[in-house]
């Protein structure tokens, strides 16, 4: 159903300069995707962290004083240090929480859906206090002439969805926090429907339940409200741990195809569908009784985070094909192909 890439994958850590000796690039992933005149665009997360040094545990944040730049702390391993790292992602420090990494958006400019350009510079870096610790996981959407992207902000106040805009992929206006924390993964329908925008997005639940995804509306795409569950994760081994949206929904003959990702048993990631009508998008009409894409290579399989396959961003060809650009073992971007037709017949009635 879906056809990867003989060549993939096709952005790699190594293809991601950037211009300071102290950090070093190991994960490109989880690209947002949109067309934009003759091109496709892509915003890259890129994940950067300090390199190592012997005896010392280095941690990379944004300078908040000046224009962008990345700090690095420092704290020199001795036994009066208390250090608690049980997940690589992040460490506890004298009873403080960071991450190990700070992660950055860069642009990449494709022609043929192959080969590319990436800038030199970050397209959007942290600049504010909701920023500190990076920016992550951009989602595009396109509505009416201008493009809105969807962001984790993530901070020692833990992570939010904050929204930026742009019309050229030149220049960017950020816009502000539109889902406090802890919430992510918020996507946009990419137009109005009965006079109503609409975002899908994951609170984050550690009492009770389990993280789901809410649906929720706006006048304006800043003020959001009616927030309502959407869909809850199944008890099976591909989403009994949590879900959450993945790239715009694309409006086809038969409604809303909604692609989210699913974590499940051993944390693996997985990609589902849904459809919904396309005149009520709370009402849900098809649903994939198994993940319709999982980790099955090696770049997907073995990486900074293992048995992942996330995509924020897909691009309709043309009337038949989707372009599928997605993040693999959170290291690489890849990429692959699918027809519209193909992944609505996947779908069960329901």
């Amino acid at each position: 159903m879906i056809k990867r890439y003989e060549s993939n994958p096709i952005i790699k850590p190594d293809d991601i300069l950037i211009d300071n000796d102290e950090l070093e690039v190991f994960g490109v992933f989880n690209p947002g995707a949109a067309k934009f005149n003759d091109e496709i665009i892509l915003l890259l997360r890129v994940a950067v962290k300090p390199k190592s040094e012997k005896g010392w545990i280095k941690i990379p944040i944004a300078d908040k004083t000046d224009s962008f730049a990345i700090k690095i702390l420092k704290w020199k391993k001795t036994k009066s240090l208390k250090i608690l790292d049980k997940d690589a992602r992040f460490i506890d420090i004298n009873d403080k929480r960071y991450l190990t990494s700070i992660s950055l958006i860069y642009l990449a400019r494709i022609r043929d859906g192959i080969h590319f350009d990436i800038s030199k510079e970050p397209a959007l870096a942290p600049s504010n206090e909701h920023e500190v610790f990076g920016v992550e996981d951009p989602r595009i959407i396109r509505i009416d002439e201008k493009y809105y992207i969807t962001y984790t902000a993530v901070s020692e106040n833990s992570f939010c969805t904050a929204l930026a805009s742009t019309e050229d992929f030149k220049k960017f206006e950020k816009l502000g926090i539109i889902f406090p924390p802890e919430n992510k993964d918020a996507v946009f329908f990419p137009e109005r429907i009965n006079g109503k925008y609409f975002s899908l997005h994951r609170p984050t639940v550690s009492f009770i339940g389990r993280p789901s995804i809410w649906i929720s509306e706006s006048e304006d795409l800043i003020h959001w409200g009616k927030h309502r569950i959407f869909l809850t994760p199944n008890n099976t081994k591909w989403e009994r741990t949590k879900i959450g949206a993945g790239p715009q929904p694309l409006l086809t003959d038969k409604g809303w195809l909604i692609f989210y990702h699913s974590c499940g048993d051993n944390q693996t990631y997985s990609m589902n569908l849904i459809l919904t009508e396309k005149n009520n998008t709370q009402k849900i009409i098809g649903k994939s009784t198994k993940p319709i894409f999982t980790p099955r290579y090696k770049y997907e399989k073995v990486g900074v985070v293992p048995n992942v396959v996330f995509c924020n961003g897909w691009i309709a060809k043309d009337k038949e094909k989707i372009l599928i650009y997605y993040g693999a073992a959170d290291k690489y971007v890849a990429l692959a192909e699918t027809e519209i037709d193909l992944l609505l017949s996947s779908l069960k009635r329901v």
